[in-house]
């Protein structure tokens, strides 16, 4: 460990948007004072994210060339981090997502950082991404599991998952649930300018790829088009796809894009039913603040989701891809409020144990375990 009064500790993640991954990484920053933390960031960022963190005394690197999946931008993004790492006296280096997790590991093996930790936000290998793509990144984890200290992932099922593809051993796995701070949710004020008429489905996150917008506008071509209305709520690059799609099927009259909304425990209190139809997840915390939220959740039987929904109890568990049964349960729940009231109940119980609180207090536990034995 360094001479420092506080441990040195470089959290790496591959965006720094404002998705869920995001969310965890700066909560346990912020959590965490005991340490001295940087956090560095690749080409993609939201400059108030940024902002956020240095006003909260965090220090910040951008580096350029730690990109969303960009195989020709890796060796060289390895050898930057690796000559950036070397120059700094970190007792700990942190990753998040992929692309950052494999840069980072390398690069910190390079540099010699005496302890590496790596959290797993989601599956990154999937049916709808390319297979030759998946065995890359698989090859990638597989050898950068051999450098890593502490593999952190937030569902045991996800755990399970990468032990069944030889990544690592079970030794190295810590499961950490990604923590939300409850109370907000809990007592939040309902949004009055949200468009629509109640009941309302709500399905909030980054508009990209794999979250399953499509298969959504499917369920709703299918309900009975009297029946509440849907708000989509977020930013990204298939905002103008979207719009397009929804003016194409004729549900403008039905289906909002809200853009990005900065008050998303307001934007639940006014919301009945949580929508979340992805090919690929970790532990999302969007779940978590709409269980904690009284909302109860439709969403795909994929990664840690199982762990925070109880399907038929707080909410309903549906396969990827499939509209048919989506609609049918989004249907159920709009036309029944006894049912959404006792599976929100449900829901804020369960919701008690993916706390922020506990989320730091096990990190923070990972941390002295790894600088006890340096």
């Amino acid at each position: 460990m360094s001479d420092s009064k506080q441990p040195r500790v470089f959290q790496l993640i591959t965006r720094l948007l404002k998705g869920g991954a995001e969310g965890h990484l700066i909560a346990t920053v912020q959590g965490l004072d005991r340490y001295e933390f940087t956090v560095g960031y690749g080409s993609e960022y939201v400059q108030s994210q940024v902002d956020f963190l240095e006003n909260a005394g965090v220090s910040t690197k951008r580096f350029p060339l730690v990109r969303h999946y960009n195989p020709i931008t890796t060796v060289p993004a390895v050898l930057s981090l690796a000559w950036y790492l070397q120059r700094r006296d970190f007792d700990i280096v942190h990753t998040n997502s992929t692309e950052a997790g494999i840069i980072g590991r390398f690069a910190a093996e390079l540099a010699g950082v005496p302890n590496i930790v790596h959290t797993v936000h989601g599956i990154p290998f999937s049916t709808d991404r390319n297979d030759i793509l998946n065995q890359f990144v698989l090859t990638c984890e597989r050898q950068v599991a051999s450098y890593t200290d502490r593999i952190v992932t937030n569902a045991d099922i996800i755990t399970e998952d990468y032990l069944q593809r030889n990544i690592g051993t079970v030794e190295q796995y810590t499961t950490v649930y990604s923590g939300v701070e409850l109370d907000a949710f809990a007592d939040a004020t309902p949004a009055d300018d949200l468009p629509g008429k109640r009941p309302r489905i709500v399905m909030i996150g980054r508009l990209a790829e794999g979250k399953g917008h499509g298969v959504l506008l499917n369920a709703i071509e299918s309900m009975n088009e009297d029946i509440g209305s849907v708000c989509i709520v977020g930013d990204g690059p298939l905002y103008d796809e979207l719009e397009v799609e929804i003016l194409k099927r004729g549900l403008d009259g039905r289906v909002f894009l809200t853009g990005f909304r900065d008050d998303i425990p307001n934007v639940l209190a006014a919301s009945d039913v949580l929508a979340l139809p992805s090919f690929r997840e970790g532990t999302p915390r969007v779940i978590t603040e709409a269980m904690a939220s009284g909302v109860p959740v439709v969403a795909t039987d994929i990664a840690g989701i199982p762990e925070q929904v109880a399907d038929g109890e707080s909410g309903y568990l549906i396969p990827t891809g499939d509209a048919k049964t989506l609609g049918q349960r989004l249907e159920q729940l709009l036309l029944d409020t006894e049912l959404r009231h006792r599976m929100g109940q449900q829901g804020t119980e369960r919701a008690e144990r993916f706390s922020v609180e506990t989320m730091v207090e096990k990190t923070d536990e990972i941390y002295q375990d790894l600088l006890g034995k340096d």
